[in-house]
């Protein structure tokens, strides 16, 4: 039982870790969903474009949060007509 429970232990230990994103991959998913609720503002699509202002600020504060951890500048707020950089190539 107690090999079980290591296990399950393990393995949840190395999965929080899988997804990580730094601050600056972070800021650049805010950047994108500034550009989405842009676009969809445009549209009048204006459900889509709250969404989509919600998830940029949320992406920014963890963009925030990461950096203040990394020790870098934080990263200017988000606002309409900003576009994001290209992804970074892995």
């Amino acid at each position: 039982m107690s090999k079980f429970i290591m296990t399950g232990f393990t393995i949840l230990l190395f999965s929080s870790g899988i997804g990580c994103a730094s601050s600056s991959e972070d800021q650049r998913r805010a950047l994108v969903h500034q550009q989405n609720s842009d676009d969809a503002a445009r549209g009048g699509q204006y459900g889509i474009a709250d969404s989509e202002q919600r998830k940029a600020q949320d992406a920014h504060h963890d963009a925030v949060t990461k950096a203040i951890d990394e020790g870098k500048p934080i990263p200017p707020q988000t606002k309409p007509g900003d576009v994001p950089p290209p992804p970074s190539p892995r």
